[in-house]
């Protein structure tokens, strides 16, 4: 179960940040958010391949 909660989470992570990025090119908003957002999917990603790992 761990390891489809990982998957889930790292899948979140590729996807999400591509819509941000695109999102903040069609309707722009504050600068500082997008490294917020990046440090976000990041620790995201990390969160699922831990979860992977120790699903195993």
């Amino acid at each position: 179960m761990l390891h489809h909660l990982g998957i889930l989470l790292q899948i979140v992570a590729m996807t999400g940040l591509p819509l941000v990025i695109m999102y903040q090119l069609n309707f722009g908003f504050k600068l500082t958010i997008m490294p917020i957002c990046t440090v976000a999917a990041i620790v995201v990603f990390y969160l699922g391949t831990r979860l992977r790992e120790y699903g195993n």
